[in-house]
């Protein structure tokens, strides 16, 4: 994995405060430089094209992406404001490419009660999680049994909170020895 990166796309507008976290997360986690880009150098696709009644359909998402990626990209994460679905789940905080390359997460369902910031913290924490979470995903790592291993599955925001922002000692031992 020498020379391998992570990108963080921003979708839409995200704070820099956020992107800093998720970056030093990723870093820290996986032991890679990542580096930033926006939606408008990645493509010229509009947004509009993903959305319905305002949500972001992840499942098509991830397929646009995983067709523009550049082939010198090591991982690619997606981070936006915007509301996920897919054809199987009616909400969800991100989807990834198991063992692939494009990862997208989603900050609305982070946010908490009325998905507004309440704890900038506990956001903080959530976005860290679930950034690594789905970039997990993506050095093929599945969902775990443990509750604490940050690759239990978070069906509500709850668990995302319980767990914590760690590997447990097996999904340690399925990353890649650079990580």
């Amino acid at each position: 994995m020498t020379g391998q990166n992570i990108t963080i796309l921003t979708v839409d507008e995200i704070g820099s405060y956020v992107l800093e976290h998720i970056s030093a997360s990723l870093e820290r986690t996986f032991n890679l430089t990542t580096r930033f880009t926006s939606w408008q150098e990645f493509s010229s696709a509009p947004l509009e094209d993903f959305l319905y009644r305002l949500k972001c359909n992840s499942t098509e998402m991830l397929y646009f992406l995983s067709q523009r990626v550049q082939k010198n990209t090591g991982k690619l994460l997606a981070v936006t404001q915007l509301d996920l679905y897919s054809p199987i789940f009616v909400r969800l905080y991100g989807e990834a490419q198991l063992g692939g390359t494009c990862a997208l997460m989603s900050l609305y369902r982070l946010r908490g009660e009325g998905h507004q910031i309440s704890d900038r913290d506990v956001f903080l924490s959530r976005c860290e999680k679930e950034a690594v979470h789905e970039v997990g995903h993506t050095f093929g790592l599945m969902h775990c049994k443990d509750k604490n291993c940050i690759m239990y599955p978070s069906s509500k925001i709850a668990d995302t909170d319980e767990k914590s922002n760690a590997f447990c000692p097996t999904c340690i031992t399925r990353l890649p020895s650079a990580c």
